[in-house]
């Protein structure tokens, strides 16, 4: 049995973003902010004109879920949500003025926040932090990928021997 204590990586990895996303959390309190939401202006942001499903994938949370955090987001007048004229079943988002000078004013949180979290550490220790977890990163998505690519193959298989008639199996 695998225990909290037994000093292993995905443990501290937990245990970092944890407390990670709490001192976010509690930093964007007077903002009434959460990280969620923060992290969606950004996205918007940065992609102008996007659409919500590919907001939902960008956060890699499901479309309801997203639904209801843009009219969150909309209620709050950060978000402009407008019908695709290519697609009448999905919305473009853009931000307004008001989230805009959010999340200027919110660079300054971010940036003593990463001060903050990353004290003590040199430029260099940095940059090797990055790389490992980006690293870490690639190899949990490749065994993900693989997993699926065997359970698809699996599937196929599967459906490949119900089809097969009677007489070719005896």
């Amino acid at each position: 049995m695998i225990t909290k204590h037994d000093d292993l990586l995905g443990t501290l990895i937990h245990d970092v973003a944890h407390r990670l996303r709490h001192e976010i959390d509690r930093r964007l309190k007077p903002h009434n902010l959460t990280r969620v939401k923060w992290l969606a202006l950004g996205i918007i942001a940065n992609n102008p004109d996007l659409t919500q499903a590919e907001l939902a994938a960008e956060l890699e949370l499901g479309n309801a879920v997203v639904g209801r955090l843009v009219d969150r987001l909309e209620q709050r007048r950060f978000v402009i949500r407008k019908a695709d004229p290519d697609d009448r079943r999905a919305y473009r988002l853009s931000l307004t003025d008001t989230a805009k000078r959010l999340l200027d004013h919110l660079k300054d949180t971010a940036a003593e926040l990463r001060s903050d979290v990353l004290e003590g550490f040199s430029e260099s220790e940095v940059k090797t932090l990055n790389k490992g977890l980006n690293r870490l990163d690639r190899n949990l998505k490749s065994i993900a990928t693989l997993g699926l690519a065997i359970v698809f193959a699996s599937a196929q298989k599967i459906e490949t021997i119900v089809e097969l008639p009677l007489g070719d199996l005896i």
